[in-house]
């Protein structure tokens, strides 16, 4: 476990850096790997743990801007999409499918991209901040993708290309060519979106112009800025464009602290100053509402100076904007500095300029894709987000939400003006290009000419249907393996029938053997690699103790030539048979060539064995008795009656304590989890190999008896002796070892 969740927290350590201020995209499609290789083979408990971690430490760098007010407005937040990335580590080992690689990585893609959609839809209007998509924001081979799927489909290509990888490596050193085929499935979900036609804006020009009046520093943390400087800012500063009017020009959000339709004072210079220039103006303001109660809203004003229409914030921001379910949440207004409580708006509306449909949503507005979208659906031509800023300062989140508006900009295909009262103001064109930007804390006119556009994209028309398809294949998949589940425990043993680990033998008090007949057919699998001065006396050996027992030798072309010996053997007794292959592919390969030929050859019980006499042929017939009781029969060295010969104390106790771990970790009743004498019923052996096996080694046992185990597959142990190899070199490596602590850890 504390490697697991060390690899969790480093996961989401380095996914924000693929965010600002760091901003290292590319990095996104490896952030991911040790969380899912921590997660692959979890518990739902322990899986969402894992994921809870994850995000908290991910959640927790990405939002630290939010500590400029206090505790209290960060903790909450990061816990909560915390808990988002935990239901992630919940559900995702419920998908995976080890020796399915690229099933395992399409369904972890959709996993997360259903979660993150419900993440910025619930609870309390959501909350998108740290989508994986947006890391993608300067990639212009991927970004296309956006257009048809929204920035959801950018998403489950980074989650993809992460699993996809984790798949891989393990690939390289025993089958390169599924891993070059796993990373080339990345590599092409990367660049096939490239060819996807972005649709131009050929519409008539409109030109615009930014005023970004800039705010003071010192009235930075006044959310709604009241303070006459900020207008007075804007007012100066629209003198300029008097010479060479726009079209339109943008004043933005929060340029005015009251409703000037109603305070004169304010409204009369601020019509003065528009009247002046002579052209349609947008103007942020915070406008009188019903009972006491504020709108957050843009205000257009005509060329000589009136009011001639509005749109209200439709989404306001919870806690910041407006204290939801006041009967619980009441008290929080203690800590909102003097915030006023504002009003949503009930609907969209578009405004007339020069016979464009301009669409305006407010700061907090464009980071939900959905809702920028109907702004475009409803006609937009052209889209201005106006919005505040300044309250954060130097911090990433100026970077961070123009980034949110290149994505809005290609899901679209729509230029976007991002108007900031104290920058970063950006021109955005329809391919996610930020072609002209200001500054922080700078007073700035941003002109521009930007084409219109009345073309939809996909993703205008449909809106969110790739998370919602996303979620529906996570759903179907989910429901078919709770009723797989299901269907397992039914056709488990009932209690007192053998279900679980026991130890001891077949017969005792407590070991009811399964109903029918036992299996008759079994293959013994042997394979080896400089065996040659064991080989004959095993093989013979294990014929003799059954003879309905069939032996294969696999052998990894042996130089001592133990595989001509086997030839040999062959030709004189049918029963034993030899395959070769063309080089050292280790034993945890040799032994799943040698369980897919058995089940492929109708056997009914395969056998695991040692070829070095390290185990002894005189016990086989322990492990077949034990086999018409258990799906798995593990030669314990370690129970009563098992022993070991010519080892030293310090190996014994090692072994011992690799297994001590191996129980406490996994939490499994086995006393020798790392033996390599076991036999396998062909239930078992088909369910293993469905899900596919992925350790080598000591690794490889643990993982085949924990998997049949926690399965609810019946397992036990009797006793064998085991003795050390009295010919050739041990296959054991330090690299075997480490492996199998790392895999026992996750």
């Amino acid at each position: 476990m504390p490697v697991a969740v060390a690899a969790a927290s480093a996961a989401g350590a380095v996914m924000s850096l693929a965010n600002p201020p760091v901003d290292l995209g590319p990095v996104a499609f490896v952030a991911l790997v040790p969380l899912l290789w921590a997660l692959r083979e979890a518990k739902p408990r322990r899986g969402a743990f894992l994921g809870f971690c994850f995000g908290l430490v991910y959640y927790a760098i990405l939002l630290s801007w939010l500590l400029a007010f206090g505790l209290i407005a960060w903790l909450p937040l990061v816990v909560v999409q915390a808990g988002y990335a935990a239901l992630f580590g919940a559900l995702m080992p419920v998908l995976w499918r080890n020796g399915r690689p690229l099933r395992s990585a399409l369904l972890c893609g959709a996993l997360w991209t259903a979660i993150d959609w419900a993440r910025g839809s619930w609870p309390l209007g959501g909350f998108t901040w740290g989508g994986f998509g947006y890391s993608q924001h300067g990639n212009g081979l991927l970004l296309p993708l956006a257009s048809v799927t929204g920035v959801w489909g950018i998403t489950f290509v980074v989650v993809l290309v992460n699993a996809a990888l984790l798949e891989a490596f393990p690939l390289v050193r025993t089958t390169p060519r599924h891993a070059a085929a796993l990373a080339a499935t990345g590599l092409v979900a990367c660049l096939i979106p490239a060819l996807i036609p972005i649709l131009s804006a050929a519409g008539p020009g409109l030109g615009v112009a930014v005023v970004q009046g800039n705010v003071p520093r010192s009235l930075a943390s006044d959310r709604f800025l009241q303070s006459d400087a900020v207008v007075q800012n804007h007012i100066r500063l629209n003198q300029d464009l008097q010479g060479d009017p726009p079209d339109l020009a943008i004043w933005p959000e929060n340029a005015l602290a009251v409703d000037p339709t109603v305070d004169t004072a304010v409204g009369e210079p601020v019509a003065d100053s528009i009247r002046a220039v002579g052209a349609p103006t947008l103007v942020g303001a915070i406008g009188d509402a019903p009972g006491g109660r504020f709108y957050n809203e843009v205000l257009l004003y005509s060329g000589d100076g009136r009011v001639v229409a509005s749109y209200v914030k439709t989404h306001l921001v919870p806690f910041g904007e407006h204290i939801p379910w006041p009967a619980v949440f009441g008290w929080t207004q203690r800590y909102r500095k003097g915030l006023v409580d504002l009003e949503p708006g009930k609907r969209i509306t578009l405004f007339r300029v020069d016979g464009t449909a301009v669409g305006t949503p407010i700061c907090f507005e464009n980071t939900f894709p959905d809702l920028f979208r109907r702004f475009v659906a409803a006609g937009a031509a052209v889209v201005v987000v106006s919005t505040n800023d300044s309250t954060w300062l130097e911090s990433p989140v100026s970077r961070e939400h123009v980034i949110m508006s290149q994505v809005r900009a290609v899901e679209n295909g729509r230029w976007v003006i991002q108007a900031a009262i104290s920058g970063e103001s950006a021109v955005v064109d329809p391919r996610g290009r930020i072609v002209e930007h200001t500054g922080l804390f700078v007073p700035a006119i941003m002109r521009f000419r930007v084409p219109t556009s009345s073309s939809r994209t996909l993703y205008t028309r449909l809106g969110d249907w790739f998370p919602w398809a996303a979620g529906f294949l996570v759903l179907v998949i989910l429901a078919r393996a709770i009723l797989e589940a299901r269907r397992t425990r039914r056709r488990s043993p009932p209690a007192g029938e053998g279900m679980g680990a026991h130890t001891g033998a077949p017969g005792e008090r407590g070991f009811a053997p399964i109903r029918g007949a036992a299996p008759n057919r079994t293959l013994v699998v042997l394979p080896t690699y400089n065996e040659r001065e064991t080989i004959q006396t095993v093989v013979t050996g294990v014929m003799a103790v059954d003879p309905d027992l069939d032996v294969l030798v696999i052998d990894d072309d042996s130089p001592d030539g133990t595989g001509d010996l086997v030839a040999a053997l062959a030709e004189q007794e049918r029963r034993c048979r030899l395959l070769r292959r063309g080089g050292k592919l280790g034993l945890a390969s040799a032994y799943l060539t040698g369980f897919r030929k058995a089940l492929g050859e109708g056997y009914d019980r395969v056998v695991e064995m040692d070829a070095d006499l390290s185990h002894q042929p005189g016990d086989l017939h322990r492990l077949l008795d034990g086999s018409v009781v258990y799906d798995l029969t593990i030669g314990s060295r370690y129970i009563a009656g098992g022993a070991v010969t010519n080892w030293s104390r310090s190996r014994v106790a090692l072994s011992k304590a690799g297994n001590r771990y191996a129980r406490a970790l996994l939490r499994f009743p086995l006393t020798d989890a790392t033996s390599g004498f076991r036999v396998f019923r062909r239930g078992l052996l088909e369910a293993l190999l469905a899900e596919g096996i992925r350790s080598d080694g000591y690794a490889f046992q643990i993982e085949l008896a924990y998997r049949a185990w926690r399965s609810g597959f019946t397992v036990g142990e009797v006793p064998i002796t085991f003795s050390e190899r009295q010919h050739g070199r041990s296959k054991l490596s330090r690299a075997i070892v480490a492996e199998a602590l790392l895999k026992v850890a996750q």
